[in-house]
C-alpha cells in the first residue's frame, strides 16, 4: 500500500466533518487507507465517522490517551509506504499531498516532511520550527502573557523561526505534528512517538530522533493545507491540558539535556520557537 492517513480526534466532530470530506480523493483509492483514532469523544464522533465513511478504519479508546498514544495506535495499524499524520482540524489538499509524496520519493534521505498551513485568520502558520529550548519557551510564554494583557507582541522583541514564505523546500529542525508525511521505513528505524509526552512536544522529539538516526526533515512552502489550529495550551493558561503540556516540555528537556546547551547557543542568534 502506498499511503496510510492517521487522524486522531477528541470531541472534534465539527472539524472531522470537513477533514474527512477533504480526503474524498483518497476514499476510492485501493493504495490508500484512512485510520481514525478517537480519544474517548462524547460528541458522537465515532458513530458519525462510521456512518458517513464506512471505508475509514476506526480505533476507539475508552479514555483520552493523549496525542502520542493515539497516533502510535494508528501508526501500528498503518500498512502504507508513507504515513500521513493529520490533526482533525486540518483540511487536506490533493495537490499538497501529491507534491509531498513526489518530494519524498525523490529524496530518500528525508525521514518526513510537512507543508505550509493557513489558519482561520488567513495567516500562514509557523509550522516549521527550531527545536525547543528552555530560554525560547520562556520568551514564548512571555509573548502569550503579553497578548493576554493586550500588549503589543513587538514589545517583547520576539520573532518567529524559519521563513515560512521561502520559495523552495527548507531543511528544518522539525515540522509540527498537525501535518507530517512520514517514511514508514524511517519510522520503523526510529521507533514510535514517545508516549511519555501526552500533549506536546512529541513532534519535536520525534523529528530530533529522526535526525539522530541520519534522516532529514523538510518543509515544503510551495503547497499548503488549512489548519484551524486550536492551541489549547495557549488559550487556557491554567488548564489541565496546559499542565500536561508543561510536563511534556520538562520531560523533553530532561531527555535531551545533552543537546540543550548547543541548541541554546544556536537559537540565541536565530528566531525563537512558539509554545
Amino acid at each position: 500500500m502506498r499511503l496510510s492517513v492517521v487522524i486522531i480526534g477528541y470531541n472534534s466532530r465539527h472539524y472531522l466533518e470537513r477533514n474527512l470530506a477533504s480526503l474524498h480523493f483518497l476514499l476510492p483509492d485501493p493504495q490508500a487507507e484512512i485510520i481514525y483514532v478517537d480519544n474517548a469523544s462524547t460528541d458522537n464522533s465515532v458513530s458519525e465517522v462510521r456512518r458517513l465513511y464506512p471505508r475509514v478504519t476506526v480505533l476507539e479508546n475508552r479514555k483520552n490517551a493523549g496525542i502520542s498514544v493515539a497516533r502510535n495506535q494508528g501508526i501500528r495499524r498503518a500498512s502504507g509506504e508513507y504515513v500521513w499524520l493529520l490533526d482533525s482540524d486540518t483540511e487536506a489538499s490533493e495537490p499538497a499531498l501529491a507534491t509531498m509524496l513526489a518530494f519524498m520519493d525523490e529524496h530518500p534521505e528525508a525521514g518526513l516532511c510537512g507543508c505550509k498551513m493557513y489558519g482561520q485568520d488567513g495567516q500562514i502558520q509557523d509550522s516549521c520550527r527550531l527545536f525547543p529550548t528552555i530560554g525560547g519557551k520562556l520568551k514564548a510564554a512571555l509573548r502569550i502573557f503579553s497578548r493576554k494583557l493586550r500588549m503589543k507582541a513587538s514589545a517583547t522583541g520576539l520573532s518567529d523561526g524559519y521563513d515560512v514564505n521561502a520559495d523552495r523546500p527548507l531543511e528544518v529542525d522539525y515540522v509540527i505534528g498537525a501535518c507530517q508525511l512520514i517514511r514508514k521505513t524511517a519510522q520503523e528505524k526510529v521507533g514510535l512517538l514517545d508516549e511519555r509526552i501526552f500533549y506536546g512536544p512529541e513532534d519535536a522529539d520525534f523529528c530530533l530522533r529522526m535526525q539522530q538516526a541520519g534522516y532529514r526533515i523538510y518543509y515544503l512552502p510551495q503547497v499548503s493545507i488549512y489548519h484551524a489550529y486550536q492551541r489549547m495550551s495557549s488559550h487556557r493558561i491554567f488548564s489541565k491540558i496546559t499542565r500536561k503540556h508543561l510536563q511534556g516540555l520538562m520531560y523533553y528537556f530532561w531527555k535531551h539535556r545533552r543537546y540543550q546547551r548547543r541548541l541554546n547557543i544556536r537559537n540565541s542568534c536565530c528566531r525563537v520557537d512558539n509554545i
